[in-house]
């Protein structure tokens, strides 16, 4: 079995863990906090502040899970270039680095319009998408890897949506223009994060990049009218604003239509049900 140290043990990177663990595998972990699951070799630091803790033996594989501590420009160079690359220096300086797999977005598209995939040129526009690109290439500079670019994360826990659409079915808030908006289940995050891992260990010939999004999407107000359906309210949506096709970007997963990876959740239909079974239990 492989030894896999995942830095950033949140949501996601608990999940990865438990899922690797469960296989087998010996699992290393860095986190500002001090919890994590079971089982799990953890070294509690802040990347921002050095890597002054690591594993002492042979790293196969690293996974990069990075959460800002401040949604602004220095809060993203810190958490998505400056702890990466303090990480990657430190272990560098124990081992040849093993190949990285780097939790990126679908930000780097910037305001795009169209389907958008793996082979569209990204095109940042605000200081999120161009730093977290900018991440992307300074870690391919330094090791072999995967960057998998996540579109909007939704699951337990995350009920910003649902509430927004109990909110304009009240009339608490004016109804948003349409956009199409692109999604992807937590668990479907973990499951595709393990593919992207397995392929590596498994020492298949891995894609430098993969975007992580469902199967469907949605405009934002097809969206928003089922949820408020589905917490027993009404929301009016013009005919017209259905009908026409909204704008923003479509984005698409080669790795997922080639057959890579199987969504647990393909659509909002299918995610959000189980979330709000979940919030109602």
């Amino acid at each position: 079995m492989s030894h896999i140290l995942i830095a950033g043990l949140g949501d996601l990177g608990s999940g990865l863990a438990e899922t690797l663990l469960a296989e087998g595998h010996r699992v290393s972990a860095i986190r500002r906090g001090d919890s994590c699951p079971a089982g799990v070799e953890l070294y509690s630091q802040d990347l921002t502040e050095g890597a002054a803790m690591l594993p002492p033996d042979q790293v196969d594989l690293l996974v990069i899970i990075m959460t800002p501590s401040e949604y602004n420009e220095e809060g993203y160079l810190k958490a998505y270039v400056r702890a990466p690359l303090t990480l990657l220096d430190a272990l560098a300086q124990q081992q040849p680095l093993p190949p990285v797999v780097f939790v990126s977005s679908s930000a780097v598209f910037g305001e795009l319009s169209g389907e958008v995939d793996e082979a569209t040129p990204p095109k940042p526009e605000r200081y999120n998408g161009k730093v977290v690109l900018a991440a992307e290439e300074e870690i391919s500079i330094r090791a072999m890897g995967t960057a998998v670019r996540f579109t909007g994360i939704y699951g337990p826990g995350r009920y910003r949506m649902i509430d927004k659409a109990a909110r304009l079915a009240r009339g608490e808030e004016a109804l948003p223009d349409a956009r199409w908006t692109n999604r992807i289940h937590r668990d479907d995050c973990v499951g595709l994060l393990h593919s992207v891992v397995d392929g590596w260990l498994a020492g298949r010939d891995m894609p430098p990049l993969v975007v992580g999004t469902d199967n469907v999407g949605g405009r934002n107000l097809d969206v928003l009218q089922w949820l408020a359906e589905q917490q027993g309210l009404t929301l009016e949506v013009p005919d017209d604003t259905l009908n026409n096709t909204p704008a923003g970007k479509q984005v698409k997963s080669l790795y997922i239509s080639q057959g890579h990876y199987t969504l647990k959740y393909p659509g909002y239909h299918e995610g959000y049900t189980q979330v709000l079974a979940e919030r109602s239990s």
